[in-house]
């Protein structure tokens, strides 16, 4: 029998027992990213998974949720609100895999022949030599690219695309939509896209307007000031997107609007007319204005307007009274420099005005008030109201100088 003294006993014991201590301890376990939860910013009892879990039905992507690759995403029209499950064939569609299931390996090559460096004919020169030293240059005017999708931005075209169906369909989140749009219209890309869409671009005119779709009131919600500022976005510095406007100039001046449910034969000009005198506010009859000018840079709407005395309407707008209206008066003032008097801003001129300025004693009286020769008048005399509107007296020297130009042009045609 070996025995042991009992310092060397106790020294053992301790050397083996912090292994002992590791080897009975369970590690503590560090949360899963897939279990994390996060909760509702408005509703902190409302929490969820932070990684959303798809399933093969459509589910609510909450706020924060993070999404894994590969889901099939869609926005619901009637509630607005995005929606994603597993990207799998539903009833009726086949997926990718099953439509090549039993294919022959062997149909799924294909054998090019290759021509052998000899067979060349002597003394013609190679491919790339025979492409011309100065190719015809590529024309890209009216081609705009998609924007490029970015993190920040998130799915602007699925947001997009949902909007303007909303729109057409006049569906629940026609709202929602119009918000979308507002956003987005300023892009050279979506604002081509509009323009290009006709159903959806006359019912953004009858809510400008004034006269509301077959299904929406353009006054409630603040529509017509939405759709006003959509125009005007889409039109503004985009080329192309006049171009598309064009192909619809009848339906633009002639819009199929409803009034009651019915529907009015009046012009773009008498719809708008007729609203003018009842418009309180202030910010959306200068969208409407912001609106007009873009339309008008289109030369064949444009001729139309002015035909159906627009430059009335435009004069009376200029004319609504109180303070409020100020920023009317500067945006009038502003489309009238930059379509017909500012050939630096891409004006036409000799398209207007053509005849010479009224006397004011002529413009006092209410029925002459409106006509092309006293808007020297109007513009004086808020001038001389409103000294620091450096913007009025440039309009109108810019006023004289074309009524100065157009009659010595007439004087010469008559010799």
């Amino acid at each position: 029998m070996v025995l042991l003294s009992s310092r060397r006993v106790l020294g053992t014991a301790c050397l083996f027992l912090p292994f002992l201590a590791q080897a009975s301890s369970d590690p503590v376990a560090s949360p899963s990213v897939d279990t994390e939860l996060i909760c509702a910013p408005d509703n902190p009892d409302d929490c969820y998974l932070r990684i959303f879990e798809p399933t093969k039905d459509f589910q609510i992507i909450k706020e924060g949720q993070d999404l894994p690759p590969g889901l099939h995403i869609r926005m619901n029209l009637e509630t607005g609100l995005k929606e994603a499950r597993l990207n799998i064939p539903t009833e009726g569609e086949e997926s990718v895999e099953s439509q090549l299931e039993g294919l022959p390996t062997e149909q799924s090559m294909v054998v090019v022949d290759q021509p052998e460096a000899d067979s060349e004919e002597p003394g013609k020169p190679a491919l790339r030599d025979q492409v011309p030293m100065n190719p015809p240059s590529y024309d890209a005017a009216g081609k705009v690219p998609p924007p490029i999708p970015n993190a920040e931005s998130g799915d602007e075209m699925s947001t997009f695309q949902a909007s303007m169906l909303a729109i057409k369909m006049e569906a629940r989140a026609f709202d929602k939509a119009l918000d979308d749009l507002n956003e987005l219209a300023h892009d050279i890309y979506y604002g081509v896209e509009i323009a290009k869409d006709g159903p959806v671009l006359e019912k953004l005119v009858c809510l400008t307007l004034g006269a509301g779709t077959q299904r929406m009131d353009a006054k409630e919600n603040g529509r017509d000031h939405k759709a006003a500022s959509i125009l005007g976005s889409a039109l503004q510095n985009n080329p192309t997107a006049l171009k598309e406007i064009a192909g619809y100039n009848k339906m633009v001046v002639n819009p199929m609007c409803g009034q009651g449910g019915s529907k009015s034969q009046d012009d773009f000009v008498k719809i708008l007319r007729s609203g003018i005198g009842g418009e309180k506010n202030a910010a959306t009859l200068r969208a409407k204005v912001g609106a007009i000018s873009g339309i008008l840079r289109e030369p064949t709407f444009r001729d139309e307007f002015i035909k159906r005395d627009g430059m009335e309407l435009l004069l009376a707008m200029f004319l609504k009274k109180g303070e409020d209206f100020d920023i009317v008066r500067k945006k009038v003032g502003q489309l009238v420099m930059d379509n017909f008097l500012d050939e630096g801003m891409g004006a036409s001129l000799g398209v207007w005005p053509k005849n010479e300025a009224s006397s004011s004693k002529t413009c006092q009286v209410k029925e002459n008030m409106l006509d092309d020769g006293c808007w020297d008048h109007h513009v004086d005399t808020f001038s001389k109201a409103t000294p620091e509107a450096a913007w009025a007296k440039d309009l109108l020297v810019a006023l004289k100088e074309e009524r100065g130009r157009s009659s010595k042009g007439s004087k010469e045609r008559e010799l």
